[in-house]
């Protein structure tokens, strides 16, 4: 495109020539206003026109949240913040990035638009484990977005409630990312993409976001696919929901404004962010105090509810899950039981199906019964990836389902942690310290092209991108209950959905759904 210039709807743009010059890369766009002042905690509202010729060339300051990368004990301060300190941050936060291939800005390429994770209290869209440009070189427009975080982006309060009735509540950091993401369907034609060709992804929370925003009743862009990594949201029906209601986040807001000592809603908006989220930190202590929220508005109900219901976008999907989070996530059903009596008495839960569990199960020691903990029936993240692609199946929805499995290189012998896939999703394992060799490049490679081919048709099947064919990944169904399993290379799942498995997942389906397998 000419002089690295576009025209959007606030105004003109001139972007600079990536690392790669075949790249053009528009940095710090603002998609919304500056959600400060009398707009903290209010819906995004929009970028006001500028005269002239905006420069996007430097990064828009990440969202407010504890330093990324402060602490050098912290695992994720090696493994993807080791500049985080270095960035700005500020509450002025809703801006996207942009990089394309596009020459002429008439190219009409596939679109992603992806969300990033951090347990929606931390996390920015240019962390050091995404390489967009290398990404667009591929044939696709990338635009990764930033959206307000932990208190700032997610409070829930009864003053907030009785102040805007007829507004989402308790989801701003939400609004924001369906703000961008019809930024991106209005403006996205100047950098050379298709607006009606755009795939969502994220992982972890960006992963949850995706799911809200494709169920949610007010995303009105119609999108073509979404990624899923680290992972779908289902509730089996022997364990809590995965819901978190308003009148509950309001307490949880209530109970924060209390021991800040905040009076009114005033009050609360002339506190400097730096503050809140230190106060956020020492007041509610470490953990996830403030998300997504079921309003009734934006988030009309839970993401598996919105499955079942079939309340969701018609779109095909990839989702998936990383083999040693799965084990690293099973810690409830360690402590669910410890030995043969406490595992009679979770077994009594089902009832009238209890005989039939426990013939299934066949345990008769304690021993046995600690085993039989984790096997991957009770896995939420390995069975509950199949059980969404019975629902997929079910409802006419295709599914791509994976498995990552890779030898992850290291002295911490992290396994496939939380995120390991990402490096090689995103092709970027010269940016990670980890010693990767040739095995894990052409691994990187072929997962990679699964990626952009599904961006690019909604199916990951293809070549990969020095031009050889990619094993085949199909669809997940019922008769074939197909799941690639990344490990050196792409293999089906040594992973079955053995009866014990079945029994779970089609207990789940009978208890919540009149979905029958």
């Amino acid at each position: 495109m000419k002089d690295l210039l576009v025209e959007t709807e606030a105004g003109k743009l001139r972007g600079v020539h990536g690392w790669d010059p075949r790249i053009a890369v528009f940095r710090g766009i603002p998609y919304a206003a500056p959600p400060i002042g009398n707009l903290r905690w209010r819906a995004p509202e929009p970028v006001k026109r500028w005269e002239g010729i905006k420069k996007a060339d430097e990064y828009g300051p990440i969202a407010c949240q504890p330093v990324p990368g402060s602490n050098p004990e912290e695992f994720w301060t090696k493994e993807i913040h080791p500049t985080g300190p270095e960035f700005r941050m500020s509450e002025d936060c809703l801006y996207l990035n942009v990089y394309t291939p596009a020459r002429t800005g008439t190219e009409s390429l596939p679109v992603l638009v992806y969300i990033h994770g951090g347990g929606f209290k931390g996390g920015y869209p240019y962390e050091i484990e995404f390489d967009w440009e290398h990404m667009a070189r591929r044939g696709i427009v990338v635009v990764a977005i930033a959206y307000r975080l932990g208190v700032f982006g997610f409070l829930a309060h009864p003053w907030l409630s009785e102040e805007a009735p007829d507004m989402p509540k308790g989801n701003y950091g939400t609004l924001d990312q369906l703000a961008a993401l019809r930024w991106v369907h209005k403006n996205i034609a100047a950098f050379g993409g298709n607006p009606e060709k755009i795939t969502i992804a994220g992982q972890s929370a960006g992963a949850m976001s995706v799911q809200n925003l494709m169920t949610s009743p007010m995303t009105d862009v119609l999108l073509q696919g979404a990624i899923i990594e680290s992972s779908v949201s289902v509730d089996f029906a022997e364990t809590e929901e995965r819901r978190i209601a308003l009148e509950k986040a309001e307490e949880t807001g209530k109970l924060f404004f209390e021991k800040a000592g905040i009076h009114t809603l005033e009050e609360a908006r002339k506190i400097p962010a730096e503050k809140l989220v230190q106060m956020e930190e020492e007041i509610l202590g470490p953990g996830i105090h403030f998300e997504p929220v079921v309003d009734h508005m934006i988030i009309q109900e839970n993401n598996f509810e919105a499955y079942l219901k079939n309340h969701c976008q018609r779109i095909p999907i990839l989702a998936g899950y990383n083999r040693t989070e799965a084990m690293s996530f099973a810690g409830p059903f360690r402590k669910r039981w410890e030995n043969l009596k406490s595992f009679y008495e979770y077994a009594a839960g089902y009832g009238e199906k209890a005989d039939e569990f426990l013939k299934l199960c066949n345990v008769k020691t304690d021993a046995e019964a600690q085993k039989l903990a984790l096997n991957d029936a009770f896995l939420d993240l390995v069975t509950g990836v199949r059980l969404f692609g019975y629902i997929q199946d079910s409802q006419n929805r295709k599914s791509y389902l994976y498995e990552f499995n890779a030898d992850i290189p290291g002295e911490d012998q992290a396994g496939s942690y939380h995120g390991s896939e990402m490096w090689f999703a995103y092709d970027s394992l010269a940016r990670s310290w980890r010693p990767f060799t040739g095995k894990h490049y052409d691994l990187a490679r072929k997962v990679s092209s699964y990626w952009v081919n599904f961006i690019k048709n909604g199916n990951p099947n293809g070549k990969d991108y020095i031009g050889e064919e990619l094993p085949e990944w199909k669809a997940f169904t019922e008769s074939n209950e197909f799941v690639m399993e990344f490990t050196d290379r792409p293999v089906q799942s040594s992973v079955r959905v053995d009866p014990l498995m079945k029994f779970r997942i089609r207990y789940t389906l009978e208890e919540k759904s009149e979905i029958i397998i």
